[in-house]
């Protein structure tokens, strides 16, 4: 075949002409090769079709599957079993970044703290709270003098003062079981709680008695000036109170109304003392405690009370009748311990 191209036509250049293929470009050729994993995986799929990490199978030649059957239809019955819910739950706590991993476990800390009650709780997260020694009814503060429910007066300028009494006379005014004369006798103590939108408070049941054949004239409500309250501790006074009124029982009013014939056979008086007359620091309930006498198992007396609670009364006839009977003890007032004698008291 003839060649009809013009005498004049130009040839391009060969791009390949003058090309040396030398040691130093052959070497400088880069190679790309497949990764370790891209051959084992080739070398696997050359035996068997790939799986697909949801369970499905296929093959470079195969039909995709349609979106209804590549979604497992759940029952009930085909639930997976709990450890492997939690091992899948695991997986995807670890598939999360470090910072949301801590996020969630700082978010898990501050509601177990809460359940708790760790944090938000004042008292205990931002107040140190010094634990009372069991039994310690607590160090009384200074008060004010301030009129107390159902009548008395409580003594809050004396407390922790040693020594008070509403009636100086009345530790030398003592009386014992047994003795002749006027007398006055502790028979039974004791507190109670009211519940917890009432304040408790201390009962105190008092026997007396003339003495005598003579009757003992009182005044109202059980001598002019009423019966007073103090409980003394090793810190001083912890409650006190004077003017408290009575409920005197088993005997007969005066011909006025006004007052009590008190005879030899006894008369019972009940006499309360509001929580309101302790001081301020003071435990009710640890103060009752401490008003008891010391006993051993078998209940044998083996010390003081702690606490020593001192009830009295003043009225001009007692006095009177005492100088009539010639008795020992003189003066008109009538005090009794919960100390002396230990036989005569009860606790409730």
């Amino acid at each position: 075949m003839s060649d009809h191209r013009p005498s004049d036509a130009i040839e391009p250049p060969d791009p390949f002409e003058g090309l040396v293929l030398d040691e130093e470009f052959v070497r400088s050729a880069t190679v790309t090769e497949p990764s370790a994993r891209a051959r084992m995986l080739a070398e696997r799929w050359r035996h068997e079709p790939p799986v697909d990490p949801g369970g499905r199978h296929w093959s470079p030649g195969g039909s995709r599957p349609s979106r209804r059957s590549r979604r497992p239809r759940r029952t009930r019955q085909a639930q997976a079993p709990y450890h492997t819910r939690r091992l899948g739950r695991l997986r995807r706590f670890r598939s999360l970044s470090r910072g949301e991993q801590w996020t969630v476990v700082l978010g898990l800390l501050i509601v177990l703290l809460v359940v708790g009650g760790v944090l938000f709780e004042p008292q205990r997260a931002h107040t140190p709270q010094l634990a009372r020694p069991a039994g310690e009814p607590g160090s009384p503060s200074p008060s004010q003098d301030r009129a107390l429910p159902g009548g008395g007066i409580f003594v809050g300028s004396r407390c922790g003062t040693r020594g008070y009494h509403r009636f100086p006379a009345a530790p030398a005014s003592l009386s014992v079981d047994g003795s002749s004369g006027p007398a006055l006798l502790l028979a039974a103590h004791g507190y109670r709680h009211l519940g917890t939108d009432r304040p408790g408070e201390f009962t105190f049941d008092l026997r007396l008695s003339s003495g005598s054949a003579t009757p003992m004239v009182l005044s109202g409500p059980l001598g002019p000036e009423g019966v007073a309250v103090e409980i003394e501790g090793p810190n001083g006074l912890v409650a006190g109170a004077y003017g408290l009124p009575a409920t005197v029982e088993g005997t007969p009013h005066t011909s006025d109304g006004r007052g009590w014939l008190i005879s030899d056979y006894g008369a019972v008086a009940h006499v309360v003392l509001p929580a309101a007359a302790l001081c301020p620091g003071v435990d009710a309930q640890a103060l009752a405690t401490g008003l008891a006498l010391r006993t051993d198992g078998g209940n044998t007396i083996t010390g003081p009370a702690p606490y020593t609670v001192t009830m009295s009364l003043a009225d001009p006839e007692v006095g009177e009748l005492r100088r009539t009977l010639g008795v020992l003890t003189r003066g008109e007032v009538l005090a009794v311990t919960n100390q002396i004698p230990a036989r005569a008291t009860s606790p409730i």
